[in-house]
């Protein structure tokens, strides 16, 4: 079984920049900082990194009073997706293989990460997004081609706000009459709840839920009997993320997972350099 001691810095780190980024006062920045120290000195190292940020993030919001610490940096890319949605649909339609053009832009999206990629600005977010179409993306297109010809149903679990903007490049590639679109069940870094859906116009396309739950991935015993439902009878699994690739990699399922690796775990278990826009199916 894999441990995840690694991820304790990195914890630390996201602890200090969001407490940073919400002007936290010293007495409750101190206060904050020891509760989550607290926790992280008795964590079980083999929880996958999504269950230990369930955790933490839960300690930060509650003990600072801030129910959506990410909510402003939301908005923003929300809004930066959106103003270069056309442009990058363009890029597509104008592609030798626009199916593949939208996978690699809605794995672009996954740039969008501020639990990894602490202070992320603007121009960061709108380079990274720029760039999707220039890198190449390692999996079998035509694989996840014939999965989603055979799907009589198909689940898509989302993951950032803004790059679920980027997303609907990608559903529409889709058989949207077959498809459900997936947000978190509660606010957890920037990952994308069903606001975010809406103010993206994706409720205009497909139907829309939560999976109950506050993880940055999919805990299926945590997610609600609804969503463990409709994960249950899926044909097809579209997974957005490392943190759904962390998840549920051990899962059984027809799940393809789109994501940009973004720590050496990952990526020495996908078996890909850092960076690496992957299309992962376990076969």
């Amino acid at each position: 079984m894999k441990t995840y001691h690694d991820c304790i810095p990195c914890f630390v780190k996201q602890t200090i920049s969001v407490l940073e980024m919400i002007n936290c006062n010293d007495n409750d920045y101190e206060k904050i900082l020891r509760t989550v120290l607290q926790h992280m000195s008795r964590i079980d190292f083999h929880l996958s990194p999504p269950e230990m940020a369930r955790t933490i993030h839960r300690i930060i919001r509650e003990t600072s009073g801030n129910a959506d610490p990410f909510s402003d940096e939301k908005k923003r890319d929300q809004n930066l997706a959106l103003q270069v949605l056309p442009q990058l649909e363009q890029n597509m339609l104008l592609s030798d293989d626009p199916f593949k053009s939208a996978i690699l832009l809605a794995i672009a999206g996954n740039s969008i990460d501020h639990g990894v990629y602490h202070d992320l600005s603007e121009l960061q977010v709108l380079d990274a997004l720029e760039q999707g179409l220039h890198v190449p993306l390692i999996g079998d297109t035509d694989q996840f081609v014939s999965a989603i010809d055979q799907a009589e149903s198909i689940l898509y679990l989302a993951d950032n706000a803004g790059e679920i903007v980027l997303d609907k490049l990608l559903l529409h590639q889709l058989p949207l009459e077959k498809t459900t679109f997936v947000v978190r069940g509660g606010p957890i870094l920037n990952d994308a709840l069903m606001a975010d859906a809406e103010h993206a116009g994706i409720t205009e396309l497909v139907p829309v839920i939560d999976n109950g739950d506050d993880a940055p991935g999919t805990l299926l015993k945590y997610c609600s009997k609804e969503f463990q439902e409709k994960f249950m009878h899926a044909d097809l699994i579209i997974a957005k993320g490392q943190g759904n690739y962390e998840t549920l990699s051990d899962v059984e399922g027809n799940i393809f997972f789109l994501l940009k690796a973004k720590c050496s775990v990952v990526a020495k278990n996908i078996g890909c350099q850092i960076g690496s826009a992957i299309l992962y199916h376990r076969d």
